[in-house]
């Protein structure tokens, strides 16, 4: 009898223990999937003009040192050349990384090897999608089939030889898009949203059009809806438009922050001054912000002292 409860005791002590890590514990989803590539503009070129990615950041070097080399399993001679981070249109992100090493290994791992991966797409359509990758050239090492619970499946190759899948869920359909519609509900830290916003202002002030239009790519949503006191627009096109007419009418001025920025639950505030470097201030205001999927959806501009 006191066998018995002992065991019954140590089973309940088990099952509380497993609970409290269950709560303080809880992985909300998958942040990015990290993959080094032998050439990172190569790469690019495939994951945005085949794969519809847009690039979202490159991040600035690491220096590795000797014991972060042996810690992580790196070659004492290798370097980081670039790292670049890539976003679909649903916000999953790629983080893609370039070594320069005369050691690494350059043959892929066999399909049954631990060190093998590789990454799934989705699709409402894997037939038309299939179609599509052929028509770019894009090997594939099999033709779409279905599994018992539905599921389409698909694998082919990357130019450089990583095998990705394309993946459909026809009888569940509705409830994956709610799945891949989550990432725009996801809180970005403050540093993120700081730094998205310190963006924006900088895209007011370049001068020079084309490179500020692909920063607006990279930082405004596609159909990104900018609302002033005196106008509405949409969009990457004319957003740049806007931003090259108010420079023309407003030479010598740039805009810079004029207090702290704001955030909280994806939504920003930003305190702006607009002027010549001898008065910053000649116009003030304030932008607030929403954002969806790490890029600016909305912006809705205040202009202080303005009279209805």
């Amino acid at each position: 009898m006191k066998t018995k409860i002992l065991i019954l005791m140590i089973g309940l002590v088990a099952m509380f223990n497993t609970q409290s890590v269950a709560q303080n514990f809880n992985v909300k989803g998958v942040g990015h999937i990290g993959i080094n590539v032998p050439d990172l503009d190569g790469a690019l070129t495939f994951f945005s003009d085949v794969l519809g990615f847009e690039k979202a950041s490159e991040l600035e070097l690491l220096e590795l040192d000797e014991s972060w080399k042996k810690r992580y399993k790196i070659h004492k001679e290798a370097v980081i050349e670039r790292i670049v981070v890539i976003q679909s249109s649903s916000g999953s992100k790629i983080e893609l990384f370039q070594y320069k090493s005369e050691k690494s290994n350059k043959k892929l791992p066999f399909g049954e090897d631990p060190a093998w991966y590789h990454i799934a797409f989705y699709t409402d359509d894997i037939y038309k999608s299939v179609a599509y990758l052929k028509s770019k050239g894009i090997t594939f090492l099999d033709d779409p089939f279905v599994n018992s619970n539905g599921e389409l499946w698909s694998y082919f190759t990357s130019p450089w030889g990583l095998q990705m899948e394309l993946i459909s869920y026809p009888k569940e359909k509705n409830n994956n898009e709610k799945r891949l519609t989550l990432k725009t509900r996801t809180k970005m830290s403050k540093v993120d949203i700081e730094a998205l916003t310190k963006r924006h202002l900088e895209i007011w002030t370049e001068k020079n059009a084309e490179k500020r239009n692909e920063s607006i790519k990279e930082v405004y949503t596609e159909d990104v809806e900018i609302i002033d006191p005196f106008f509405v627009i949409n969009g990457h096109s004319k957003l740049n438009d806007f931003i090259e007419d108010l420079q023309k009418k407003h030479p010598g001025f740039d805009f810079s922050l004029a207090r702290p920025i704001e955030s909280h639950n994806n939504i920003a505030r930003l305190f702006w001054q607009f002027g010549t470097a001898s008065k910053p201030n000649e116009i003030t205001g304030q932008d607030i912000f929403t954002i969806e999927n790490g890029k600016i959806k909305s912006l809705y501009i205040f202009i202080d002292g303005l009279k209805n």
